[in-house]
């Protein structure tokens, strides 16, 4: 009976040790589960406040209430290292009304302490430096150069701090700042489940901070290049309207230079030496190439400045071109080129003759520059339906197939090709001009050449006079910006 009683008492023991080991292992395990519970709220306001707002400070002031609100500490603080000043500075601290008063009281703004990166006294910096966390008991380590010791001890006499926890904010292998957790208990009373939470909690908060201020950055960029490209557009209307004043007060003196240039040598009332010929013809090509170059660039200001009106109608394009050749007939004589017009039923094209009238001339007459002695220039046709193509064959010069890419743009000479040895000095801006115009009249144009001295051919394409076009003519009309101004005749 006595050993009875024994296992009995025993059995009673092993249960009351049992319940005692599993108590504890309850009592940890809901411990365990209440930090998490704390760290996943945080986390969670965390998120909501990175969405609501995409601005440094609200989101920096968010986080602190949240060290404080859902964490459980004191209060927390934010530092954002700030390499424009060269130092890192406190931006936002967590609010309660014994803070706020605290905060009226500091003899520098909690918004104005920086702590400069060449400091050696405050704690701030070795953080930076090491990019190691690190606890102080001392508050004074932290502002140090920034507050009086009286005023920082005094700080922590009334608010109970036995420390603050250092963390850095790190992204990317680089700090942008640090975040306080000031605690009233002791550094021994700190469980692991604590540092876990802080490690965890400051992990996310560099993350959305970083986030912002890639966010932040790009936005200043953007508005900078708002500005600067604001900027551009001021100046380059500046320099179109230089570009139309200058280039319309020198073609009216070289026109008269022109003309009584061509006086002396064709109307002189007295004999002109070989020599002086030669000059008075030089100094009349050099003028026809600089009212050339004048003419084009208030062409393309024009154009560019919106002065030029499309106004659109039913036209034959085969007539138009026929007519362009018989203006072209005489330069082409010079050099003994054959023109030719191949003629095919086509239906009329809706555009503007005037405009169209412009492409012609300075395709056929680039192929006028560019086509040998003895040489041929072809235009020809093509329909589908839908719009009429024009091409401008030529047996010249040619252009290398690297080259046909630069084509249609301002000032676009070619080196050793198509533009570069012109004999009336192109100015690269005729085929600009042209795929300008045929652009405003919803036409395309390009070019084609299978390499040096096989020719070119210049393409562009008008739409048909259709009934469905016509109906809906007011699309195809192109209205000038103020004042409007015609162009100046292609040379050829």
């Amino acid at each position: 009976m006595k050993s009875g009683m024994l296992a009995a008492a025993a059995f009673f023991l092993l249960i009351l040790l049992l319940s005692f080991i599993v108590a504890i292992y309850v009592q940890k395990r809901m411990h365990q589960l209440s930090y998490q519970n704390r760290l996943l709220k945080a986390l969670r306001s965390l998120d909501i406040a990175a969405i609501s707002t995409v601005e440094i400070q609200p989101l920096s002031q968010a986080i602190v209430d949240v060290v404080r609100k859902e964490l459980g500490y004191f209060f927390g603080v934010i530092a954002l290292a700030d390499y424009k000043i060269n130092g890192i500075k406190r931006v936002a601290i967590s609010t309660n009304e014994q803070l706020e008063q605290l905060l009226k009281t500091l003899p520098v703004r909690f918004n104005d302490q920086i702590v400069p990166f060449n400091s050696k006294d405050n704690l701030f910096i070795k953080v930076i430096n090491s990019q190691q966390k690190t606890f102080t008991e001392n508050l004074y380590d932290i502002q140090a150069g920034v507050l009086p010791r009286e005023f920082s001890q005094k700080i922590q006499r009334e608010f109970n701090l036995r420390g603050v926890f250092l963390y850095p904010l790190i992204t990317k292998g680089r700090v942008i700042g640090i975040i306080e957790y000031p605690t009233q208990k002791k550094r021994d009373q700190i469980s692991q489940f604590e540092y876990t939470i802080m490690e965890e909690f400051t992990r996310e908060v560099a993350r959305v901070l970083d986030n912002v201020m890639l966010y932040q950055t790009l936005k200043d960029t953007s508005e900078k290049l708002a500005v600067a490209n604001q900027r551009l557009k001021e100046l380059d209307q500046l320099k179109d309207d230089f570009v139309s004043v200058a280039s319309h007060e020198l073609r009216t003196p070289m026109t008269a230079i022109r003309s009584y240039v061509w006086m002396a040598l064709h109307k002189s009332d007295v004999s002109l030496s070989q020599k002086l010929e030669k000059y008075l013809y030089r100094t009349l090509v050099s003028t026809e190439r600089l009212i050339n170059l004048v003419s084009d660039m208030l062409n393309v200001s024009r154009i560019e400045a919106g002065k030029i009106e499309i106004n659109p109608k039913p036209f034959s394009i085969v007539e138009l071109t026929k007519d362009v050749m018989e203006e072209v007939k005489i330069k082409a004589g010079e050099k003994r080129l054959q023109l030719l017009v191949l003629e095919h039923s086509l239906p009329q094209v809706f555009a503007d003759p005037d405009k169209v009238h412009e492409i012609l001339l300075n395709l056929i007459g680039n192929a006028l520059k560019f086509t040998y002695p003895g040489g041929a220039i072809t235009v020809d046709f093509f329909t589908d339906g839908k719009t009429v193509e024009v091409s401008v064959k030529d047996n010249g010069l040619g252009i290398a197939r690297d080259d046909l890419s630069k084509l249609f743009h301002k000032f676009s000479r070619l080196d050793n090709s198509y533009t570069a040895v012109s004999t009336s000095g192109g100015t690269g801006l005729g085929l600009y001009i042209s795929r300008s115009l045929v652009e405003l009249m919803h036409g395309s144009i390009w070019a084609r050449s299978e390499g040096a001295d096989k020719g070119s051919t210049f393409t562009f394409s008008l739409p048909i006079a259709t009934q469905d076009i016509l109906k809906h003519a007011a699309q195809f009309t192109v209205k000038a910006k103020g004042e409007v101004k015609g162009l100046e005749p292609a040379a050829i």
